[in-house]
């Protein structure tokens, strides 16, 4: 003879019914507690201050590598047009015949002056038509022309030049070297988009 609770298991398994909780419970989940979610969102905040100043740490990196490679490429086009160094473009024609007119951004091509017409745009602070006694010391420290860059690069660098046939250098920033300061120079770049008048042709 079947007793009563019997009876009710095998309605339960016949009806597919859970068994009843146990006394106390309710059924009800335990939630997520204040201190839980609290030590979550701290360990999140965390992770985003480690990550985000790396991140742009990279992007700003990436910048001042394509600002360099763009440096790059304008001295190559200043030496192609200039007949194997024998006559440099002056800014204004170069622009003019590499990007319209328009610079690829914050750039400066500085064509350097001979002292003697007054222009102060000497970048070399060389008499190239009066050498002195040693030849040797013109060739070594003579300078045909600086192209810097003006980007915003942060904390990475002041500004980006190059000069002649050298790599880009960086001034300010945690690499940076001696700064030899040509953006005093940028108001001589005549007749291109750093302003001035082309006299010296």
């Amino acid at each position: 003879m079947r007793r009563q609770g019997d009876s009710t298991a095998v309605r339960s398994r016949q009806t597919g019914a859970a068994p009843a909780s146990p006394a106390g419970t309710g059924g009800v989940e335990r939630g997520f507690t204040l201190t839980e979610v609290t030590l979550a969102a701290v360990l999140i905040a965390l992770l985003v201050a480690i990550a985000v100043p790396s991140w742009r740490n990279g992007v700003e990196r990436a910048r001042l590598a394509r600002c360099m490679a763009e440096l790059r490429g304008i001295q190559a086009a200043i030496w192609a047009d200039s007949n194997d160094g024998k006559r440099f473009m002056q800014p204004a024609e170069f622009w003019a015949s590499h990007f319209n007119g328009r610079k690829p951004g914050p750039y400066h091509y500085l064509l350097d002056g001979d002292p003697n017409k007054g222009h102060g745009n000497d970048l070399d602070g060389i008499d190239e038509e009066n050498p002195g006694k040693s030849s040797e010391n013109r060739d070594k420290n003579d300078i045909r022309f600086v192209v810097l860059c003006q980007h915003d690069h942060k904390f990475l660098a002041d500004y980006v030049y190059l000069t002649d046939a050298e790599p880009p250098a960086i001034v300010g920033g945690p690499e940076a070297g001696v700064d030899p300061r040509y953006e005093r120079f940028i108001k001589y770049e005549f007749g291109g988009p750093g302003g001035g008048d082309d006299k010296d042709k």
